[in-house]
C-alpha cells in the first residue's frame, strides 16, 4: 500500500467523528439537568440543609392550642337528670430555658450542613469526571473503529496484491495465506470495536439522558501542560486543606465529639418556662340553670432533675466515646487515602506527558519503518508479511497514542478532583482542546 495513502487513512481515522460534533462542555451541561446520580445528590443536599432549622426549633417556644365541646348527662338519685353542653379552649406556651442537649444539637446541625455541602460539591466534581470519562471513552471507541476500518482496507489491498503476485509467480502461497489471516482478524476486530462503541455510547447516554450524537474530537497537537505547582508536596498540602472528602470526615469527627457532650448532658437538669390560659363554659350544676364561665391563667418555671435512668445515660456516653474514636480513625484513613490518591494522579499526569511524547515519536518511527519495509518489498528484500507487520505496528501505536492522550486529560481532572479544586472552568479548558474539522 502507498505510504502516503496510509497516512491519509490515519488522519481520516483521527478526524472521522469530529465534524458537527457536540462538545464536552455541552454534554456536561446536559448532564447537570439529566444525570440521576447528580440530581439525587442535589435532593440529599436540600434535605440536609433542613437539619439546622430543625435543631434550632428545640430552643424556640412552642405554642399549642386546643378546644373541646361535650354533651353531658348528670343523673342523680335525689334530683331529675340534667343534660347540658360544655365548651372549653386553651392556649399553652412552653419555652426551654436550659436544655444543654438542645444547644449541642444546634452545633451538630451546623456540622451536618457542612457535611451535606461538601458531599454535594463532591458529587458535582464526580459528575465532571464521569462525563469526561464517558466522553473520551466514546472518542477512543470511535478512534478504534476508524482505525479498524482503515486497517482492514489496508490489509485488503495487501491481500489483493499478494493474490496477484502469487498468480504471476512472484510470491508464494504463504504470503497470500498470511494476508488472508490478517484480513480475517481485522474483520473480527472491526466487529468487536463497533460493538464496544455502542456500549460506550449507551454509557454516555445513561448520564445525559439522551443520545449525545457525534462528538468533537481532540485537536492536534494536544497541549501537554504539567501540573502547577510542579511539586507533589504542594498538591498534598492543598488536598489536606481543601479536599471535600477530608472536610466530610472532619465534620463527622466534630459531630462525634459533640455527641459525647450531648450524651453527658443527660445528667444535667432542665429548666422550662410554661404558660397557659384556659376558658371554659358549662351549666351551673348547683342550681341546675344558667351557664358559668371560667377563665384560668397560669405561668411558671419547671425544673426537672434526672436522678436515675437505669444506666441509660452512662451507656449512651460509652457509645458516644466509641463513636468518637471511630470518627478519629475514619478521618486518619481519609487523609491517608486522599494523599495517596493525589500522589497517584500526580504521577499519572507527569508520566502521561512522557508517554504521549514517546508514543508520538514511536508513531513517526513506525511510519518510517513501514515506508522502508514497503520499499524493501518492492526491491525484493522484504516480504508482504513484513509489510503487514509494519502496518500493524503503525495502527497499534496510533491506538496507544490516542488512549494515552485521553488518559492524560482524565488524570489531570482526577488530580484536581482529589484536591477539591476541580471546577467547570477546568472542563472549559479541556473543551478548548476539542475542535471540529
Amino acid at each position: 500500500m502507498n505510504p502516503k495513502r496510509l497516512v491519509l487513512l490515519l488522519a481520516a481515522a483521527g478526524l472521522a467523528f469530529s465534524a458537527h460534533g457536540a462538545d464536552l462542555l455541552g454534554v456536561y451541561r446536559d448532564a447537570l439537568v439529566s444525570d440521576p446520580v447528580y440530581q439525587s445528590a442535589r435532593a440529599a443536599f436540600q434535605a440536609g440543609q433542613e437539619r439546622l432549622p430543625q435543631a434550632r426549633a428545640g430552643y424556640l417556644p412552642s405554642i399549642t392550642g386546643s378546644a373541646s365541646g361535650f354533651r353531658n348527662n348528670v343523673d342523680r338519685d335525689d334530683s331529675p337528670a340534667i343534660d347540658y353542653n360544655s365548651q372549653s379552649y386553651s392556649v399553652t406556651l412552653s419555652q426551654p430555658l436550659f436544655r444543654w442537649q438542645n444547644w449541642i444539637a444546634i452545633d451538630q446541625a451546623r456540622q451536618q450542613v457542612m457535611q451535606v455541602e461538601a458531599t454535594f460539591a463532591t458529587a458535582k466534581q464526580d459528575l465532571i469526571v464521569r462525563v469526561a470519562q464517558a466522553y473520551f471513552d466514546v472518542l477512543l471507541a470511535q478512534d478504534n473503529v476508524a482505525l479498524s476500518e482503515a486497517q482492514k482496507k489496508a490489509i485488503s489491498e495487501q491481500l489483493a496484491q499478494a493474490k496477484r503476485n502469487f498468480e504471476v509467480g512472484t510470491s508464494t502461497i504463504v504470503d497470500t495465506l498470511e494476508a488472508q489471516a490478517r484480513y480475517d482478524q481485522a474483520v473480527a476486530k472491526e466487529i468487536s470495536d463497533k460493538n464496544d462503541l455502542e456500549v460506550k455510547k449507551r454509557a454516555l447516554q445513561q448520564i445525559v439522558g439522551k443520545p449525545a450524537g457525534a462528538l468533537a474530537s481532540l485537536r492536534e497537537p494536544l497541549a501537554l501542560d504539567p501540573p502547577q505547582p510542579a511539586a507533589i508536596e504542594a498538591w498534598e498540602g492543598s488536598a489536606a486543606a481543601s479536599s471535600y472528602a477530608v472536610a466530610v470526615a472532619k465534620a463527622a469527627l466534630e459531630i462525634a465529639r459533640q455527641e459525647v457532650e450531648r450524651a453527658q448532658a443527660g445528667h444535667y437538669p432542665t429548666v422550662d418556662l410554661s404558660a397557659s390560659y384556659t376558658h371554659s363554659k358549662s351549666l351551673n350544676t348547683l342550681t341546675g340553670s344558667g351557664n358559668i364561665g371560667t377563665n384560668n391563667g397560669a405561668i411558671g418555671v419547671t425544673l426537672s432533675v434526672p436522678l436515675y435512668a437505669g444506666g441509660l445515660t452512662q451507656s449512651r456516653v460509652r457509645e458516644a466515646l466509641a463513636g468518637r474514636d471511630k470518627a478519629e480513625q475514619d478521618l486518619e484513613n481519609t487523609q491517608r487515602t486522599v494523599a495517596q490518591l493525589v500522589r497517584q494522579n500526580f504521577l499519572n499526569v507527569t508520566s502521561g506527558i512522557s508517554q504521549v511524547k514517546a508514543l508520538e515519536q514511536a508513531l513517526a518511527s513506525t511510519q518510517s519503518q513501514l515506508d522502508s519495509t514497503i520499499l524493501g518489498r518492492d526491491v525484493g528484500v522484504r516480504t508482504s508479511v513484513d509489510v503487514l507487520n509494519a502496518q500493524q505496528a503503525v495502527f497499534q501505536t496510533r491506538r496507544d497514542l490516542q488512549q494515552a492522550r485521553y488518559a492524560f486529560i482524565l488524570n489531570t481532572l482526577r488530580l484536581k478532583s482529589a484536591t477539591g479544586t476541580l471546577a467547570e472552568t477546568d472542563l472549559e479548558k479541556v473543551n478548548r482542546a476539542l475542535g471540529r474539522s
